[in-house]
């Protein structure tokens, strides 16, 4: 998934590795955003769940533990 930065405009790479923990992140934090750093400027880019789903498809919800 490529990302362009808010503050630099620089686009950089975001791997199905990162973009599966994030998703796993959001939905056990009911988190609205994932915040991403830059790694040219090192600023936060925020990136909505919408994103993310349609850049890993194949994506399950993590069952939880009863």
């Amino acid at each position: 998934m490529q990302i362009h930065c808010y503050n630099c405009h620089k686009p950089f790479h975001l791997s199905k590795e990162v973009i599966y923990a994030a998703l796993d992140e959001i939905e056990s934090e009911n988190l609205s955003h994932y915040n991403v750093n830059c790694p040219h400027c090192r600023r936060t880019n925020r990136v909505s769940p919408k994103d993310l789903r349609r850049a890993a498809p194949d994506w399950k919800k993590p069952e939880s533990e009863s």
